[in-house]
């Protein structure tokens, strides 16, 4: 995968190394015993803007972004770190095998922000909100933990709402098209911060979904 700025990887790499994790050869349990507090964990976080905004907004929280590409979360890394951002952390690797060396239980909210919608049939097993995927958030997450969703795809966006549904979850909010607001320090939420995905989508015109969706208890 090739992207504007690639040729920066080892100073993004350099400077990000601080709180950027790969799960493939770094002890990633043993980083995780020094995270304290609330944790939200954003899956197939990119460039890692969201998590930065989300960061900022909430220093009292602890954000975890999760993405399989190293060289794309080398960026966000080094801009977290430029930033002075404490409560961040970057994991390069495959959220089926990360999960298990998360906080069991320990997870107050997920989100799933712009995730490939894997548009074939044959590939929906792969869609972040495959049953498969919600069992492992239903073990991650804590007692009043939730999941987020934010798409401009409205067919991976019905699909969601019938995985969530089919497999026990409450889908407590569902928003189609929703105008842009201004998120608010009181409620810890993805709907109204913007990711470089939705920018660019809301300057096309197209619509955004959102929905809330907590697990089975």
């Amino acid at each position: 995968m090739r992207y504007r700025g690639a040729h920066k990887l080892p100073q993004w790499l350099e400077t990000g190394a601080p709180i950027l994790l790969d799960n493939r050869k770094d002890d990633v349990e043993a980083a995780l015993r020094d995270v304290h507090g609330s944790i939200c964990l954003e899956i197939g976080c990119g460039k890692g803007g969201f998590l930065q905004q989300m960061a900022a907004l909430y220093p009292d929280w602890m954000f975890i972004g999760i993405d399989k590409m190293l060289a794309v979360l080398a960026k966000g890394a080094a801009g977290a770190v430029e930033r002075n951002l404490p409560n961040v952390l970057f994991i390069a690797g495959d959220i089926v095998y990360i999960a298990p060396k998360l906080p069991q239980g320990g997870v107050d909210r997920i989100f799933l922000n712009f995730s490939d919608p894997w548009p074939r049939r044959r590939h929906h097993e792969r869609r972040l909100t495959h049953a498969s995927k919600l069992a492992l958030y239903q073990d991650l997450l804590s007692e009043h933990g939730v999941v987020e969703q934010k798409t401009d795809n409205r067919d991976l966006f019905e699909w969601s709402i019938s995985s969530f549904s089919n497999n026990g979850w409450n889908v407590e909010r569902v928003e189609r098209g929703f105008a842009v607001g201004e998120p608010l320090p009181s409620n810890l939420s993805s709907q109204y911060v913007q990711t470089e995905y939705e920018a660019k989508f809301r300057a096309n015109g197209q619509p955004i979904y959102y929905l809330l969706a907590r697990p089975p208890r």
